[in-house]
């Protein structure tokens, strides 16, 4: 019996039939060597494994984060954090997943291989030989736009009072934009900026993400970093799935998903 990948998504014990095997040309180990590539992999893609899947980013440093989005069971908003992926046709090492507070919080790791066999394949196995794949998200892949004004804010998971009052406007490049606000029944106050990334700063819908967290009652001190993107889909049905702009950040080193909505 194997444990599914989902664990990285869900943290729940899934039965696997068999072993899938992962080819990279006329290979058949996702870890055999292989020579094609570079790819350009950045961007917005889902992963995937068994029924478990969740949307997320590859930045241009290789930094790929991607986040549970099911609102039954587990909890939403448990990350996975994989290994540097670059574009370079093979790929290894540790993926961590965090859960969130109401999800019982803890964090797992396992080993990972994978390879890039083009712009938009990219697959792998576990090291418990559970598989995985990560498709590109076509519903992201769509020039995001620099909010501006009054927003609302939740952190999913967050066992805390959770409701953010935002002010965001547009700065830097393309794109890019900050804000500040504030959960004023706590008197924890944030703030912090998203860059877009890119060569064509119109068109990447990619944001390296920094939150600062200070005062009392706060999910955390200090400041955060990780990934964000725009959607039209209210992932965790906290606007009751309005029609609008959503702006979604997931920490790099824990479970913290904002969703931000009009």
């Amino acid at each position: 019996m194997l444990r599914s990948f989902i664990l990285l998504l869900s943290l729940i014990s899934v039965t696997v039939l068999g072993a899938v095997i992962i080819n990279c040309g006329s290979s058949s180990s996702g870890s055999a060597a292989c020579t094609s590539g570079p790819y350009d992999v950045v961007g917005d893609w889902t992963l995937s494994s068994g029924d478990a899947s969740g949307p997320g980013v590859i930045n241009s440093s290789g930094l790929a984060v991607f986040f549970e989005t099911t609102t039954t069971v587990p909890s939403p908003g448990n990350t996975v954090v994989m290994p540097s992926i670059t574009g370079s046709c093979s790929f290894s090492g540790t993926a961590t997943t965090y859960a969130t507070p109401a999800g019982g919080g803890g964090t797992t790791t396992v080993t990972v291989t994978g390879n890039v066999t083009s712009d938009t394949s990219i697959g792998g196995t576990v090291s418990n030989g559970s598989a995985f794949t990560l498709i590109p998200n076509s519903a992201l892949r769509s020039p995001p736009t620099a909010l501006s004004g009054s927003m609302l804010g939740e952190i999913e998971g967050w066992t805390g009072t959770n409701i953010w009052q935002l002010s965001f406007s547009p700065t830097g490049a393309g794109s890019g934009m900050s804000f500040s606000g504030s959960d004023s029944s706590q008197g924890c106050i944030v703030s912090g900026t998203f860059n877009q990334e890119g060569g064509d700063l119109s068109t990447l819908n990619v944001f390296d993400v920094s939150i600062t967290y200070s005062g009392t009652g706060c999910p955390t001190t200090g400041t955060l970093s990780g990934i964000g993107f725009e959607s039209n889909t209210d992932y965790f049905s906290i606007n009751g799935n309005a029609q609008g702009v959503y702006l979604y950040a997931a920490s790099s080193t824990g479970a913290a998903v904002f969703e931000i909505y009009p």
